[in-house]
């Protein structure tokens, strides 16, 4: 596998030989009546539509979604975008597809430091021992940091909701300092369980999908009978503090439109929304910006975030160009100042 191009540093006329991971398979057929293959192969660093457009029933025969496939094609741009023209495909026996999983770049043994960082800083009893029911259960634990933490919106990837749950329990530390008012424990808490129902709304597959679980229910409402399932477990836990977490996970997403059962009703609801947006949306950014651009600096437009991003270097490492500036001389007599004016008849 390392020996073969990455997909995302092909390039319009390489000649691909290697083994990737099949994420979609459909047989079309042509304006002239043909058969051909329309497929999306990938592997950890990205994805690229692949055309077969001979002996395609054929070929495509066996390979299944989910499958490592051994391929050979050429990449060909089509509408400004490189795409896989094949010669060939067959399912790879050698092939293991959890080496072709995207998974997070930052270590798990980092996003559990800073998880554990920011349980640290919950200083209530009641909290910390709830917290002990989900992230000191080794099974859980071991669910939690292998799951994505979208299908594709964000953290699409392996370890995804580790490092989402991590960056929305960081920010959540940080903004319970700026504003007082807030119970910081709480804020921690829900920051840290907002997600827990993605454990089992999302599979990794191959490809990342939903579970019949999570189509039915969703993460929130999942959520939710997992938080209460844990409370069972500590009858002496508050019932208002346990109110208030439910309350965090039922409205996290903000509004009835973004599926929320519930909208934010208190500071420290409103302030996990606001953050956990925050985090995906900075997560959806870096993504699109890392793409190849569609024109100069700019990505292709993004329909999650409603517009194109900046996709250039950074602005400290552009030459270095001092502003121009053009200044005109202004006439006293043409452009009066303020005292000047006088009277107006």
């Amino acid at each position: 596998m390392s020996d073969q191009p990455a997909i995302n540093q092909m390039s319009d006329g390489q000649i691909v030989r290697g083994s990737y991971l099949l994420l979609r398979k459909q047989i079309a057929t042509s304006r002239g009546g043909k058969a051909y293959g329309a497929l999306r192969l990938g592997d950890r660093g990205g994805e690229m539509e692949a055309k077969l457009w001979e002996r395609a029933e054929e070929l495509l025969a066996e390979p299944r979604v989910g499958m490592v496939v051994a391929i050979s094609g050429r990449v060909e741009a089509f509408q400004g975008r490189p795409q896989l023209v094949l010669a060939s495909i067959a399912v790879d026996p050698l092939a293991s597809p959890a080496d072709f999983l995207p998974a997070s770049p930052v270590p798990l043994a980092e996003l559990w430091a800073a998880v554990d960082a920011a349980r640290a800083k919950v200083k209530n009893k009641h909290l910390r021992r709830l917290l002990k029911t989900f992230f000191d259960e080794p099974a859980f634990r071991r669910v939690f940091e292998l799951a994505p933490a979208a299908k594709a919106a964000h953290h699409a990837y392996a370890a995804g909701l580790l490092e989402h749950t991590a960056g929305v329990a960081g920010l959540a530390v940080a903004v319970a300092g700026r504003y007082p008012h807030l119970d910081a424990g709480l804020l921690i808490c829900g920051a840290l369980l907002h997600d827990v129902g993605k454990t089992r709304e999302l599979s990794l597959g191959p490809p990342i999908d939903y579970t019949d679980e999570g189509r039915l229910e969703g993460h929130i409402a999942i959520g939710a009978r997992l938080l209460d399932e844990r409370l069972a477990k500590l009858p002496d836990f508050p019932a208002p503090a346990a109110a208030m977490i439910r309350h965090m996970i039922l409205s996290h997403h903000g509004d009835y439109q973004f599926g929320s059962p519930r909208r934010p009703k208190t500071a420290e609801a409103l302030a996990l929304h606001m953050i956990d947006d925050l985090d995906a949306k900075m997560a959806m950014l870096r993504a699109a910006a890392a793409e190849e651009p569609e024109t100069g600096h700019w990505s292709r437009y993004h329909r999650l975030l409603e517009r194109v991003v900046y996709a250039g270097p950074p602005v400290w490492d552009q030459p270095d160009q001092p502003v121009k500036t053009e200044a005109k001389a202004v006439d006293s007599a043409v452009m009066p100042g303020l005292f000047d004016m006088g009277e107006q008849s």
